[in-house]
């Protein structure tokens, strides 16, 4: 992937919280004007999706404590806190998701933990992530039950490409993770599964762009076939099922499956955009789309998310808002993702952005 390709991915990994990168920096980090913590009133009606035989969602609404803009990205499989110590065998339901903030003056972006129980009322606890030896722009992007979480953070451009570092994070220690492959320059947007399997990106002296896997220790590269370039973020199931974006060689972005060594290409029916951000135990992948070239030209005016299960697609979006995007889809069904709101505007999308918690209703 060059670097031109990289950056039109921001259309949709802005939304979910990946780091989106700029010549001008503090103005694509500043937020909207709006009270810390402020919280937004959404009715079932305003949320609902548009298929009648969708299912029902209730929603919740995360912000980091005293800040404007918070953005998840990756939430935990089984939805569960296990007892690690090992003393009551049990495992409490607490939904952790990782993701990032934006410091008002728009220098920084800081990573979080957030940890959501309870449903009357919603409890919401909040933790800073970053890895001491990183930089001021860092995006954990996955989280298992196990706690151990991935991430990577941004360190600058060589020759027009941007370069990133990775690291692991497992209790209170941060392990980088930094491919072995010859010519590597950058490793970026990992995802863990609860089997400990990393996958994740890296960007070679070229500018081209690969994936791997980390299993057991070992650094496996891999290609999309036929040339297609690895975009910014990657998701893996327990079964090692990844779901990703690539692009081609006009640079159009598509979605993809990989099970084993198959591949298979996925893309939102009449779409002229479509990223794959996550996947499940039971096979359901969700993402965003644009339904339009508008939506491209305008940086994301109209992207909706979708969620692919049996081969059938369904749109999510929230009605009447700028872009919605869906990052990560849990095994119970439990969707996280981040909208941006209708006051917007296409040279101001980073400054909107929200995010939200959808739950099946029984």
């Amino acid at each position: 992937m060059k670097n031109h390709v990289l950056k039109n991915s921001g259309i949709a990994i802005g939304l979910f919280g990946a780091l989106v990168v700029s010549s001008s920096f503090a103005q694509e980090f500043m937020p909207a004007m709006r009270h810390p913590g402020a919280r937004i009133a959404m009715s079932k009606a305003q949320v609902s999706t548009r298929m009648s035989d969708s299912p029902t969602y209730t929603y919740t609404l995360l912000s980091y404590p005293g800040t404007l803009d918070t953005q998840g990205v990756g939430i935990n499989p089984d939805a569960l806190d296990p007892d690690l110590g090992g003393q009551s065998g049990t495992a409490r339901p607490k939904i952790k998701v990782v993701g990032a903030w934006s410091s008002p003056d728009g220098t920084s972006q800081t990573g979080f933990l957030a940890r959501v129980s309870g449903t009357k009322p919603v409890r919401e606890t909040y933790d800073l992530l970053n890895d001491p030896l990183g930089s001021l722009v860092q995006q954990p992007y996955s989280i298992n039950d196990f706690g151990q979480i991935v991430g990577d953070y941004y360190m600058g451009e060589i020759g027009g490409s941007y370069i990133f570092h990775s690291y692991e994070l497992d209790g209170d220690k941060f392990i980088p993770l930094n491919v072995p492959f010859v010519g590597a320059v950058s490793t970026f947007s990992p995802a863990i599964n609860n089997t400990g399997e990393i996958v994740g990106g890296w960007t070679d002296s070229a500018g081209n762009s690969h994936g791997y896997t980390l299993i057991g220790g070992a650094y496996t590269s891999f290609d999309y076939p036929g040339g297609g370039q690895i975009q910014l973020y990657l998701s893996v199931n327990s079964q090692g099922d990844i779901a990703g974006s690539y692009a081609d060689a006009s640079g159009n972005v598509h979605g993809f499956l990989r099970r084993g060594d198959t591949y298979t290409s996925i893309d939102f029916p009449g779409a002229v955009y479509t990223a794959s951000t996550g996947i499940n135990d039971a096979d359901e992948i969700v993402g965003s789309y644009c339904p339009t070239s508008q939506c491209l030209a305008t940086g994301g005016e109209g992207l909706q998310g979708f969620i692919l299960k049996n081969g059938i697609y369904t749109t999510f979006a929230i009605p009447g808002e700028y872009a919605t995007a869906l990052a990560s889809i849990n095994n119970k069904g439990v969707l996280m993702g981040n909208y941006y709101d209708a006051n917007v505007s296409a040279a101001d999308t980073a400054n909107h952005v929200y995010t939200f918690l959808a739950t099946p209703t029984p």
